[in-house]
């Protein structure tokens, strides 16, 4: 190895150290899976691996753990994970209670089967500020593979309704974002899903696929031998709170594998700060150690090369 790029290596790895003793004081935002069921079998989602039980949270433990979000000063809650919020019943409760304790960002990501004209008017009402609309390939054969279980007439109604109800409420929030996964399957159809959904979206976001949990076969940005690793991001920039009420710092364990505990064992800036499985983590990911760490290890998280790729697969449809 030349010594320039031993150097670099060198200056790299004392920018991350820096970056480890600078943890921002709290997380920018927590995920909180408030149900870990889904009506739909999308062959991007890991849910087949996922051995814990189906679980709803209830309206309490919800509760309480708003109420540390808040307290940390935590600016953004997302109400989703590897379930469908839209199929919890005390989904709008739950946004509500958040803006009533001052949270400034609701979100959810849903697939809009169940968003029909009804849901539409609550979320619109309780206060929601960002709904995430997932929608893959431009026509009903192509989505339909993606989405089982879905009909694309019918989700692609629900999304136009939705932006229709706002309107005829006169308000401007929740954000309409509508996502699609950019993978092999729909990529050949990218283009024409930019130029069908941009009129209609605040927001147009693409997202190159995330394989893990066993989901193999549908990115083409795989990592190589070759690709520079990084420290992963997550740990420095959210919590996530499973079903069961276990805290873990992203979404890959999805069985708790990285668990830091329960949340109601202490509060978000306990474990965001003075956790120690967490602090290992970050101690570890800074020392680019990931020997001991196989998911970490096999996640394409790591690899600033893959990330680079996707960042300019998704800029050729016009998202930076």
């Amino acid at each position: 190895m030349s010594k320039s790029i031993m150097t670099r290596m060198k200056e790299r790895l004392r920018g991350w150290r820096h970056r480890l003793r600078r943890i921002p004081p709290q997380p920018d935002w927590v995920q909180v899976e408030i149900n870990n069921t889904c009506n739909l079998d999308c062959i991007m989602c890991p849910r087949e691996a996922m051995t814990r039980p189906d679980r709803h949270m209830t309206q309490q433990e919800f509760q309480e753990i708003a109420d540390k979000v808040r307290k940390a000063d935590v600016r953004r809650i997302r109400l989703f994970l590897l379930g469908e919020p839209l199929l919890h019943r005390e989904l709008i409760p739950m946004i509500r209670y958040c803006k009533q304790i001052g949270i400034p960002s609701v979100e959810i990501s849903t697939n809009a089967v169940l968003l029909d004209e009804a849901a539409s008017e609550e979320l619109i009402k309780a206060g929601l500020d960002e709904l995430v609309i997932s929608l893959d390939g431009a026509d009903a054969e192509t989505y339909e593979a993606v989405r089982r279980g879905a009909v694309y007439e019918e989700v692609a109604a629900n999304v136009r309704n939705f932006f229709r109800v706002r309107e005829q409420l006169q308000k401007q929030r929740p954000r309409g974002v509508i996502q699609t996964m950019l993978m092999k399957p729909t990529r050949q159809e990218t283009a024409q899903f930019v130029e069908l959904w941009r009129p209609v979206a605040d927001e147009l976001r693409i997202q190159s696929v995330h394989e893990y949990g066993g989901i193999e076969g549908l990115s083409y940005t795989k990592r190589t031998q070759d690709d520079e690793l990084r420290p992963c991001p997550a740990l420095w920039s959210h919590l996530v709170i499973l079903s069961d009420l276990t805290v873990v710092p992203c979404c890959i364990g999805i069985n708790g594998e990285l668990a830091l505990g329960k949340i109601t064992e202490a509060d978000i800036t306990d474990f965001w700060l003075h956790n120690e499985r967490l602090n290992s983590l970050r101690r570890q990911h800074c020392k680019l150690a990931f020997d001991d760490l196989p998911l970490c290890q096999d996640c394409e998280m790591i690899s600033l090369d893959v990330m680079k790729r996707k960042a300019a697969a998704c800029t050729e449809y016009g998202q930076d």
